[in-house]
């Protein structure tokens, strides 16, 4: 069983650089499970959503619920793609974002051109815990622009009486990053 955290932390250009970033940089990179996390899953993977937005009156809390992803082989959330291999997960990060800062791409010499980034990130195997951290420039059509930052914890579950706590119990075995500094 997959189980899954994802803490997104958005903010606009007036919360750029310092005292705010202190605050960010506080933030919890893991949250216990809610008490109704196990409750309800048809058919997919238990999901818990934080989403945190940082405003005049500090970090505030948007969204806090449980859902659940579609048991398929593959599954998104955000700019990461889990691929299921038997009792193991594959974990990629794939920047598929075209209006985002910044650029992330790699060189394909047979095709002389930069495509998006697509690389392996880790493979869990059952009992591993791993943690992505990635961050991003936006903007949307009306030229408003704003920052965030992705926050996902996967845990490959033999069973569903995983502890609550299991993301704040312990540092993930695996980590990966794709930081950048925002201007």
């Amino acid at each position: 069983m997959l189980v899954v955290q994802h803490i997104k932390l958005y903010w606009d250009k007036k919360f750029r650089g310092a005292p705010h970033s202190t605050s960010r940089n506080r933030l919890p990179k893991a949250y216990e499970l809610p008490k109704s996390f196990f409750d309800y899953n048809p058919i997919g993977y238990p999901t818990h959503y934080i989403y945190l937005q940082q405003n005049e009156n500090g970090i505030d809390e948007k969204i806090n619920c449980v859902n659940t992803l579609s048991e398929y082989e593959n599954v998104r959330i955000g700019a990461i793609e889990i691929l299921r291999h038997d009792d193991n997960y594959e974990v990629r990060y794939r920047y598929d974002f075209h209006f985002a800062i910044p650029t992330r791409q790699k060189y394909d010499p047979k095709d002389s051109v930069y495509k998006p980034l697509n690389e392996f990130a880790m493979t869990l195997k059952q009992n591993e815990y791993g943690r992505i951290i990635y961050n991003g420039r936006f903007s949307s059509y009306d030229s408003f622009w704003y920052y965030n930052l992705d926050i996902i914890n996967v845990l490959n579950s033999p069973t569903d009486k995983t502890p609550l706590n299991i993301f704040i119990a312990s540092e993930p075995d695996k980590l990966y990053k794709q930081i950048e500094f925002l201007k």
